[in-house]
Parts: structure tokens; sequence; C-alpha cells
């Protein structure tokens, strides 16, 4: 192995000296690759900066209709809150004014017994009036009056 390494080592010859401008191409080479680099480094910057910005819209109009639905879900439980209320006024009213028809038509069956053409029993004062029923709902007295 020595005698083909001496043989090769003899016809090994310097390279040639390379002109100028290779070694200027070279060098611009180089220095346009490392702006193009920073130029892209720069660029995926940017664009992380304007997704992030553009996450954060999307989040707020998110957020945003989210509000939206939840208002518009709480004006609509108290609207049916509202309806409610009412439907209980009138149903307490209605309560009130059949008790008040059931004593009228007592006294009225009452009244028709003692005038009866058999009856010799006249009743010797009106009966006394019959009292209104204590509204449930203060803010309703119509529901108290016959």
């Amino acid at each position: 192995m020595a005698p083909f390494l001496s043989t090769s080592a003899s016809k090994i010859r310097p390279l040639p000296q390379l002109p100028d401008w290779v070694n200027w191409l070279q060098a611009g080479s180089t220095v346009l690759l490392a702006v193009l680099f920073l130029v892209m480094v720069g660029k995926t910057r940017q664009q992380g900066v304007q997704i992030l910005e553009l996450q954060e819209r999307l989040q707020g109009l998110e957020n945003s209709r989210a509000l939206d639905r939840t208002t518009g879900l709480e004006e609509q439980l108290r609207s049916t809150v509202e309806r409610l209320q009412v439907v209980e006024r009138n149903s307490s009213r209605i309560e009130v004014l059949s008790a008040e028809a059931a004593a009228l038509k007592t006294e009225l069956q009452r009244l028709r017994r003692s005038a009866a053409p058999g009856s010799t029993a006249r009743p010797t004062a009106p009966p006394p009036p019959v009292p209104p029923a204590a509204s449930p709902d203060p803010a309703a007295p119509e529901a108290a009056q016959p």
C-alpha cells in the first residue's frame, strides 16, 4: 500500500489560482442568502403576529355572538316569567271570582227558597253583603271588586 500512496502523492498537483471574481461571487451569494434568510424570518414573525391578531378578533367575535345569544335568551326568560306571573295573577282572580260567584249563587238559592210561593217566612233584614275576598296581588285591586 505504501508504494501506491507514494506514486499518487507525486501525481497531486496544486489547484490553480481562481480568478478574483469567483471570490466576489461567493461572497455576494453568501450575503444574498443571509439577507433572504433574514427577510424570511421577518416575514414569518410578521405572519405570526397577524395570525395572533386574527385569532384575537375571532375570539372577540365569538364572545360577542355568545353574549348576544345569552342576552336574547335572558330576554326570552324575562318575557316568559312576566307572562307566567300574569297567568298566575289571572288564575288568582278567577279563583276569587269563582268563590264570589259560588257565594252569590248560594245566597240566590237561599233567597229563592225563602221567597217560594208556599213559604210564609220572609227575611226581616237583607242578608249581609258578601265581603270581597282579599286580592292576592296588591297591584291588582280590580280582582277584589265584583
